[in-house]
């Protein structure tokens, strides 16, 4: 676990999440929204706009640590489960390029890899035959990129992980009593839903659903007759029944039907699994009749994540908002 000070940052395509932890406890936690066209599909396309806006929202609210870890989105890293034979450290390094082969179809050196070891696999002997990796790959330019954001916002950047194993560092590092069985993290993303899967408390697989919360602004937008973000305000505060309307409801069902196939996918393929419980969390988190639905279609057992934090007003919101800013600080 983290001993020091860190600055997780999680970038998404709306809202920059910001937290500081100190002595393993969140000190300090912001939200800022990003302004329209700065990133599209969890890619950054204004890097230095975006280091200016981090900077910004680093004076705004008060932070003070300059020690950075951040959040890459899954959409732009490649995280796989795999199993490779037992080797030296330096046969892993030259050989974990090729576990990517199907993914990365640019030159394998354009990517840096890392792993981290889940389990080894052992004969009747014991002697060790195979290596249970977390594997990931990220392209050179992305990171040298994020580098040069973070130094520009006076930030050095130390760590980063795919958005996956920072949702998997909440339940490990700070609730490590909840990460001994099989569960699912719901995030209910502005362009995408995301259902994060853990296997015996170690990260499985990510379905991705197309369908997010600006799906449902620009529903809404449709229906009353206004702009997008005017529809997000409306849909915040229910005016004029903007979450009732019958073309919203359909794209609750919508949702909640994508969650629960990705579910039983999971379930189907995996006859022993123990899931019975889903956290969720994310700018849909506050949508009610969303959450209902999707309480009403799947077999398990809905949870906010806010419940982790123990009645702890801030650590509940942050969760709910950022909770891969805070797992990032526990990348160790």
């Amino acid at each position: 676990m983290a001993k020091q000070s860190y600055l997780g940052v999680e970038i998404g395509n709306r809202r920059i999440k910001l937290a500081e932890t100190k002595n393993e406890r969140l000190i300090r936690f912001a939200v800022e929204d990003i302004p329209d066209d700065m990133v599209r599909g969890g890619e950054i396309l204004q890097w230095e706009a975006m280091a200016d806006l981090m900077r910004d929202c680093i004076r705004k609210y008060g932070f003070s640590c300059k020690r950075g870890a951040v959040v890459v989105p899954d959409s732009i890293a490649y995280t796989r489960r795999t199993r490779m034979p037992a080797m030296s450290a330096q046969q892993l390094e030259f050989n974990l390029a090729y576990e990517f082969h199907d993914f990365i179809s640019d030159e394998k050196d354009q990517y840096i890899y890392d792993y981290s070891m889940v389990g080894l696999i052992r004969d009747e002997e014991q002697n060790v035959t195979e290596m249970d990796l977390l594997a990931v790959a990220v392209s050179k330019a992305v990171m040298d990129n994020y580098l040069s954001m973070f130094k520009r916002a006076g930030v050095k950047l130390l760590m980063a992980a795919p958005e996956s194993r920072a949702i998997g560092n909440v339940f490990h590092c700070l609730y490590p009593e909840l990460a001994v069985g099989d569960f699912a993290v719901l995030d209910l993303g502005c362009s995408a839903t995301r259902v994060d899967i853990f296997s015996h408390g170690i990260y499985e697989v990510t379905r991705s659903i197309d369908t997010g919360c600006m799906m449902l602004a620009n529903t809404v937008a449709d229906v009353m007759g206004c702009d997008p973000h005017i529809a997000e305000i409306n849909m915040k505060e229910n005016r004029e029944g903007a979450l009732n309307n019958e073309a919203v409801h359909d794209l609750y069902g919508r949702i909640a039907i994508d969650v629960m196939r990705a579910i039983n996918y999971y379930t189907f393929e995996n006859r022993e699994n123990t899931l019975e419980t889903m956290y969720y969390c994310g700018g849909g988190a506050g949508i009610k009749p969303l959450i209902n639905e999707i309480r009403e279609t799947i077999q398990l057992e809905l949870v906010p994540l806010s419940e982790l934090a123990g009645g702890d007003q801030t650590s509940g919101e942050a969760l709910m908002n950022g909770a891969a800013a805070i797992g990032i600080c526990w990348n160790q």
